[in-house]
């Protein structure tokens, strides 16, 4: 669920000596775990998009990340009453559960 929360960015292929990383243990665990990140930001990036009006698309499509289009979502409806924000949280969390 870190993708909501966080941002992450691919691992360096190259330590601060210069040397060649990839075939370290390290990497490959950071790697599989950025590419972990990356297809759930993007299902929850897609998601969020398909389910809004096209008047919105515009305005959220920029964003880079689900969590910087969370970000950008809270500030534009801050002023929603907290029941609406957690019927449509639920609602989407249902979505979630039947796409799987």
């Amino acid at each position: 669920m870190g993708f909501l929360t966080t941002s992450m960015s691919a691992p360096a292929e190259w330590n601060e000596h210069g040397k060649d990383v990839i075939a370290s243990g390290q990497y490959k665990e950071k790697l599989k775990a950025y590419q972990t990140w990356f297809k759930r930001d993007r299902f929850a990036y897609y998601t969020r998009l398909l389910y809004m009006h096209d008047d919105l698309l515009r305005e959220f499509e920029s964003c880079p990340t689900a969590k910087a289009m969370w970000d950008r979502l809270k500030i534009r409806f801050s002023q929603i009453p907290t029941t609406r924000l957690r019927t449509l949280h639920l609602k989407w969390m249902q979505s979630q559960l039947d796409a799987t």
